[in-house]
């Protein structure tokens, strides 16, 4: 029972993704959230932070559910990206219920680098939030231990999915933050125009995640991975009908003769040059990975900070 439960679990999340990634096109535009103009408090109290070198561990506040109002700046300090965020999307989901894992204010920061290139290696994503999305939530990763053995299952998407105003995806916000398997873009309109690939945040590595896109010579990004296991789950949703899933990670393989010969154009992290920034990026897909699973940018992974008071 318990090997059926992972299995649908593992499928379920790849359905999820390109679930949601399918009804980004729906939801309302993001503000312009790039710093301009005098620093708020947030802001102010953010630098004085760096200034000093404190990095406290981020915590949640008392303003969960309905009193819970998004906040997300980007701007430059130091020669480096700063992103504040306090993991509320915008906008809250239509059909939001307070629940016990109703999202709740938690104000952090983290300092990237302004250009980051691709490394010489990779690091696999771990559980927690592993990137900042346009609209103050958070990526997460497809895992459900932290040893990466157990594929997510159907109580951890429960727990750990929230899409913006989409109750068919089984979200819930876990820990007093919101955040998603897939991708908190759902405000960021253009997300699945791959003509538009637009920016849906960034890693914890600096690397900028776009939605669908496509490369130079016109061809949509493209994942080199392939089942090559135990691909025989499938899943009944709302959007749809899936099979041939893999039932783990472990199903999967990423095919470097099919890149070299040029059917798929992304790397293990789903990452490419992008088209017209002709910086290295991460990138959405339609099929597994769905969203990077692994960290290439070259100065590595940056910690978390509170931008409490």
């Amino acid at each position: 029972m318990v090997a059926k439960k992972t299995v649908f679990g593992f499928a379920l999340f790849g359905i999820i993704v390109l679930a949601g990634i399918i009804f980004l096109a729906f939801f309302i535009g993001a503000p312009d959230t790039t710093a301009t103009g005098p620093d708020d408090d947030v802001v102010t109290r953010v630098k004085s932070y760096i200034d000093s070198g404190t990095c406290d561990r981020v915590s949640s506040s008392t303003k969960c559910g309905n009193s819970a109002r998004q906040y997300y700046k980007e701007f430059t300090y130091n020669g480096r990206r700063i992103v504040v965020s306090n993991q509320v999307p915008d906008p809250l989901p239509l059909l939001y219920q307070p629940h016990e894992h109703e999202a709740c204010e938690r104000y952090q920061y983290i300092s990237l680098p302004l250009q980051p290139a691709k490394g010489s290696s990779k690091q696999r994503t771990k559980m927690g939030s592993i990137g900042t999305a346009v609209t103050g939530a958070a990526f997460i990763n497809d895992w459900s231990d932290r040893d990466g053995k157990v594929p997510m299952s159907f109580e951890a998407l429960q727990w750990l999915i929230w899409f913006l105003n989409l109750d068919s995806c089984f979200g819930r916000s876990p820990r007093g933050g919101s955040n998603i398997n897939c991708t908190d873009a759902g405000s960021a309109t253009g997300a699945v125009d791959p003509d538009t690939c637009k920016l849906i945040g960034f890693y914890r590595d600096g690397v900028p995640v776009y939605g669908l896109c496509k490369d130079q010579s016109g061809m949509m990004m493209r994942s080199c991975y392939s089942c090559t296991g135990a691909c025989i789950s499938s899943v009944t949703h709302e959007s749809g009908n899936y099979t041939g899933l893999g039932a783990s990670s472990e199903d999967h393989t990423y095919d470097q003769a099919a890149f070299n010969a040029g059917i798929c154009n992304l790397d293990e992290a789903n990452g490419a040059v992008h088209p017209t920034t002709g910086e290295y990026s991460y990138f959405m897909t339609t099929t597994y990975p769905w969203t990077p699973i692994y960290y290439f940018g070259d100065e590595g992974i940056n910690p978390y900070c509170s931008a409490a008071a």
